[in-house]
C-alpha cells in the first residue's frame, strides 16, 4: 500500500472526478433544492472541477506543489455558485497541505481540515446540512485515522462523507420533503470516492441520490382460519401465496379424507386482509379470527455521555471526575502574517475549535447532553446541533449560562431517567442556580466583597454555596467567609484557574 500519491495521481484523481460529475451531472441538477432550487449544483460544480483541471495541465508536472497550487488557481478563477466556491476552498486547502515529495496521509488530514476553515469563513450564513456537513465529518473521521495508507484513509473519508450525505435530510426540512440528499454534499462524496478509486483501482460504489420516504409503523396481527382443501397440492398452493404475506405460517389438517380434509392456517401479518382474500380461491374461510400482536418489551441499552464545556486547567478535572466529558472553548482567533502561519493556525484553529471538540466527543455515543456553561456562542450550538445528526446521537443541550449553573446540573444527572426527563431535571437545577462574579478591580478586599455578595444571595434562600477561584483569588479566606455568613450554609470552593473572573459564585 502507497504513503502518498505524486502529481499524476492528483492530476487522475481530477479527471475521474470530472468524468464521474459529467455522466451524473443531470441527476445532482435534479437535486439542488436548497439554498434555491436553481437546477444547477452538477453543472458548476463540473464547471469548477474542469478549471481546476485544465489550469493544471499547465504545470510542472513533476512539482506536486505546483500542480496543486495550479489546480486552486483555476478552481478559485473558475469557480460558479455556492458549490463551486466550495469545491475552490478544497483545492485551496489541499494546495496548502501537500509537501514537495506528495500527498500522504497528514497531508490530507490536514487538507481536510484547512477546507472545513476556509469553507466556514466563506460561506456568510454557513448552514448544516449541507456540503459543509459532509465536509466537517469527513474531516473528524480523517482525524482519528492512525494507519500510514492512503489507500485506506481515502477509503475510510470518502465511507465517512456517504455516511454524513445520508443524514442530511434530517437536517434540512427542504430535503427532507424532497426526498432528497443534498446536492453539493453529492459532489463531494463524488470527488471523494474518485480519489478512494484513483489510488486504489477499485471502482466506487454509486452515491444513493434519494432517500427512502419515511416509515410508517404497523401493527403484526396473528390471523388464524379453517378451510376446507381439496388436496395437498392446494395446500402447497395456498403456502405459496400466504408465504410471502408474513411469518410464522402453519397450515395444518385434520385426519379427514381428501373431500372433508379441513386445514387450520395460522400466519402473523400486517395485511390480515390479503390472507384473508388469498383463501377465497380455495373455498370460504371458517373461524376467521384477528388479533394485534403484542409488541416484545424491549430495553435496548443506549450509551449516553455528558459534555460540559469548560476552560483549559483544573476545572476539566473536576468535571471528568463527575463523569463527564470535559471540552474547552473556542480560543480567540490568533494574528496571522505569512501564508505558512496562516496555514498552521487553521489547522490549530479546526482542532480548537468546540465544534470540532463536541463532535469528536459524541461520536459512537446514542446520547448526548451538552452543557455550554454560557462559553458556546449561539451559531456554534447551532452548528453542533445540527452536525450532531450526522454523527447520529440524539442531542439534548441544558440551559447553562455559567460554569456554576453547569455543576449543578451535573449534580442531579440521572442515568436512569430517559434522556428528556434527565435533560430537563438538570435545566431545573441549573435555572434554580443564583450566580455572581467578583470582577479583578473590585474597590475592596477580595474576602470582604465575596462575603457580602454571598450574604446579599442567601437573602433569597441557598443551602449551598458554590465558589470557583480563578487567577487573584488566591487569598480569599474561605472560612471567614463561611464564619460571616448570616446562617449556616455549605461552603464548596474550586480551584478554578483558567476563568475570566477571580470569582464566580453559585448559590443553590
Amino acid at each position: 500500500m502507497s504513503s502518498q500519491i505524486g502529481s499524476a495521481a492528483i492530476v487522475g484523481w481530477v479527471a475521474r472526478g470530472i468524468d464521474a460529475l459529467q455522466s451524473r451531472r443531470d441527476e445532482i441538477n435534479s437535486l439542488n433544492v436548497f439554498p434555491v432550487p436553481d437546477s444547477d449544483t452538477g453543472s458548476n460544480m463540473l464547471a469548477t472541477l474542469s478549471s481546476a483541471y485544465e489550469e493544471a495541465q499547465k504545470a510542472d508536472a513533476s512539482d506536486v506543489r505546483a500542480v496543486t497550487a495550479a489546480l486552486a488557481a483555476g478552481a478559485v478563477r473558475g469557480a460558479r455558485g455556492n458549490s463551486g466556491t466550495v469545491l475552490s476552498q478544497v483545492f485551496r486547502a489541499v494546495a496548502e497541505a501537500a509537501s514537495g515529495s506528495g500527498i500522504g496521509v497528514e497531508s490530507v488530514q490536514h487538507s481536510l481540515k484547512l477546507a472545513v476553515q476556509h469553507v466556514s469563513q466563506a460561506i456568510a450564513n454557513p448552514v448544516e446540512g449541507t456540503i459543509l456537513t459532509v465536509l466537517r465529518h469527513a474531516a473528524i473521521v480523517a482525524e482519528e485515522f492512525e494507519g500510514d495508507s492512503i489507500e485506506e484513509l481515502a477509503d475510510t473519508i470518502a465511507d465517512a462523507a456517504r455516511d454524513a450525505l445520508a443524514k442530511t435530510p434530517s437536517q434540512l426540512p427542504a430535503l427532507q420533503q424532497a426526498g432528497v440528499v443534498d446536492a453539493g454534499g453529492v459532489g463531494l462524496v463524488i470527488l471523494l470516492d474518485a480519489l478512494a478509486d484513483e489510488v486504489s483501482g477499485r471502482a466506487a460504489a454509486p452515491v444513493d441520490l434519494h432517500v427512502d420516504a419515511p416509515h410508517v409503523a404497523t401493527v403484526e396481527m396473528e390471523v388464524m382460519y379453517l378451510i376446507s382443501l381439496a388436496d395437498t397440492q392446494a395446500v402447497e398452493t395456498l403456502r405459496e401465496r400466504l408465504n410471502p404475506l408474513g411469518n410464522s405460517l402453519i397450515i395444518a389438517g385434520d385426519a379427514g379424507n381428501a373431500e372433508t380434509a379441513q386445514y387450520m392456517v395460522h400466519i402473523h401479518t400486517v395485511e390480515p386482509g390479503a390472507v384473508i382474500e388469498a383463501a377465497l380461491d380455495f373455498g370460504r374461510p371458517e373461524g376467521i379470527r384477528i388479533e394485534v400482536l403484542d409488541e416484545p418489551e424491549t430495553t435496548p441499552e443506549s450509551t449516553r455521555i455528558l459534555i460540559a464545556v469548560v476552560p483549559d486547567g483544573p476545572l476539566k478535572d473536576l468535571i471528568t471526575s463527575s463523569g463527564a466529558i470535559a471540552i474547552s472553548p473556542t480560543p480567540a482567533p490568533t494574528p496571522t502574517s505569512t501564508p505558512t502561519d496562516r496555514a498552521a493556525i487553521a489547522d490549530q484553529e479546526f482542532a480548537e475549535n468546540v465544534v470540532t471538540k463536541a463532535l469528536t466527543a459524541m461520536r459512537g455515543a446514542d446520547e448526548v447532553i451538552l452543557l455550554p456553561n454560557g462559553l458556546v456562542s449561539d451559531q456554534e450550538l447551532a452548528d453542533i446541533e445540527f452536525a450532531a445528526a450526522a454523527a447520529n446521537p440524539t442531542l439534548a443541550v441544558v440551559s447553562t449560562d455559567s460554569i456554576p449553573a453547569g455543576l449543578a446540573a451535573l449534580a442531579v444527572h440521572s442515568a436512569e431517567l430517559p434522556l428528556e426527563v434527565a435533560a430537563y431535571a438538570m435545566g431545573e437545577a441549573a435555572n434554580g442556580t443564583r450566580t455572581a462574579v467578583i470582577a479583578a478591580d473590585v474597590d475592596k478586599p477580595l474576602t470582604d466583597a465575596l462575603t457580602e455578595i454571598v450574604s446579599d444571595l442567601l437573602a433569597g434562600g441557598g443551602e449551598l454555596v458554590t465558589l470557583l477561584l480563578g487567577r487573584g483569588a488566591e487569598d480569599v479566606d474561605i472560612e471567614q467567609v463561611r464564619a460571616r455568613l448570616d446562617k449556616p450554609v455549605e461552603v464548596v470552593a474550586y480551584d478554578a484557574t483558567g476563568i475570566d473572573e477571580p470569582v464566580q459564585i453559585g448559590i443553590e
